[in-house]
C-alpha cells in the first residue's frame, strides 16, 4: 500500500504540515528537518497525491477529448494529434468515447466536468443542439473539432467545400464530364459543405450526378449502381470511409478503377493509401487542426478570462494516386 504524509510526518518526527511545506517549497525549513523529511520520503517512497495537488491549485492539468464518432479512422487521428499537442505543453489526455450516441455523449460531458479536466476538446462530425447548449454552460474552455454547425461555440475545421471543390476539379481537369457525387445525410456538419464543393467545380464543366448512403462502407458499396447506370466517369466521395465502399461496389459491378470509373476520397486516413488501387483522396490537416484546438484553450486557460468565439477554417490538400486518371 502507498505511504502516507501522515507515515512520512512520523518517520520524520515533524507535522504533515511541515511535510507539506518541505515538498512544496513554499516555507523555509531548518536543514535538518528538510534532511529528515526528504531522507522519510525516499525510505516510504512516498509520492504526494496528485489529486490532491489538482485541487490545491484547482487544476489538473489534464483535458477532456470526446470523440463521437471513433468508428470512423479519421477521428483516431484526431486523437492522436490532439494527444500529441497537450503533451508537447504539459498536459494529459482523458479519452471518451461517445459511439454516436447522444444520451452517452452528454453523460460522457458530465463525466469530463465531475473529473475536474481544465477544458475540453470535441471532435464530432456531428453536434446536436442539446451537445452545444450543454457545452455552452461548461465552466471550462471548450473547443469543436471537425463541426460544422455554428453552436455559439470556438472551433476549428477543415475547409470542406474548397476540399471537394479541389476534388471535382481534379476529375474535370482528367477530362471527365459527368462526375457522381456520394453524400450522407445532413445529420454530418460536413455534408452540405462538400456537396456544394463538388456543385461549384462542375458549374459550367459538366454534369454533377448526386447519391446518398449512411456513410459506411456496406452503404457506399450498395448506392454506386445508381451512379454507374446515370454513366459516370468519376466519383467524389464524401469521405474515404464512402470512397473503399464505392471501390467495393465498382469492383461487385466489374467495372475498372480507374480505368472505367476514377474514384476521389476526403480524409485522407491511413487505410486510403492501402487502398487497390490506392485512393485519391483530400488530405484534411489533422496534426494542425488537433495543435490548433488545444493551443486554443491552453491560451484561454494561461490568459484567465474568456476569449471571443473563433471559427477557424484550415485548408486540405489534394492527395494523386492511383484511382484517378483521365476519361477513357
Amino acid at each position: 500500500m502507498a505511504a502516507t504524509i501522515a507515515e512520512v510526518a512520523t518517520r520524520a518526527g515533524v507535522s504533515t504540515a511541515t511535510v507539506s511545506r518541505v515538498l512544496s517549497g513554499t516555507a523555509n525549513a531548518l536543514p535538518a528537518t528538510r534532511d529528515r523529511v526528504l531522507a522519510a520520503v525516499r525510505e516510504l517512497d512516498y509520492r504526494p497525491s496528485a489529486v490532491a495537488r489538482a485541487l490545491k491549485r484547482r487544476e489538473t492539468r489534464t483535458l477532456g477529448l470526446l470523440v463521437t464518432d471513433i468508428g470512423n479512422p479519421f477521428y483516431p487521428l484526431v486523437a492522436r494529434a490532439v494527444e500529441a499537442a497537450a503533451h508537447a505543453l504539459g498536459y494529459g489526455i482523458v479519452l471518451a468515447n461517445g459511439g454516436g450516441d447522444p444520451e452517452r455523449e452528454l453523460s460522457h460531458i458530465e463525466l469530463l466536468l465531475e473529473r475536474r479536466v481544465d477544458g475540453i476538446v470535441v471532435a464530432s462530425s456531428r453536434m446536436t443542439p442539446r451537445h452545444a447548449e450543454r457545452l455552452r454552460r461548461a465552466p471550462v474552455p471548450v473547443v469543436l473539432v471537425d463541426a460544422e454547425a455554428n453552436a455559439g461555440l470556438t472551433s476549428v475545421t477543415t475547409a470542406h467545400r474548397h476540399g471537394t471543390r479541389m476534388a471535382a476539379a481534379h476529375l474535370v481537369d482528367l477530362g471527365h464530364a459527368r462526375i457522381g457525387y456520394l453524400g450522407v445525410p445532413g445529420v454530418y456538419g460536413a455534408s452540405g459543405p462538400r456537396r456544394d464543393g463538388a456543385r461549384d467545380a462542375l458549374r459550367g464543366h459538366g454534369t454533377l450526378v448526386e447519391a446518398a448512403c449512411d456513410g459506411s462502407v456496406d452503404g457506399a458499396d450498395a448506392s454506386v449502381d445508381a451512379l454507374v447506370e446515370a454513366g459516370v466517369t468519376g466519383i467524389v466521395s464524401y469521405n474515404d470511409l464512402v470512397a473503399i465502399g464505392v471501390l467495393r461496389g465498382l469492383r461487385r459491378l466489374g467495372r475498372s478503377v480507374p480505368g472505367e470509373i476514377s474514384v476521389v476520397g476526403f480524409d485522407d486516413v491511413e487505410m486510403a493509401a492501402w487502398a487497390d488501387p490506392p485512393l485519391t483522396t483530400v488530405r484534411q490537416p489533422v496534426d494542425a487542426l488537433g495543435r490548433w484546438a488545444v493551443e486554443r484553450v491552453v491560451r484561454t486557460l494561461v490568459e484567465g478570462a474568456a476569449l471571443p468565439v473563433e471559427r477557424m477554417r484550415l485548408e486540405p490538400t489534394l492527395v494523386v494516386r492511383g484511382s484517378t486518371a483521365p476519361a477513357a
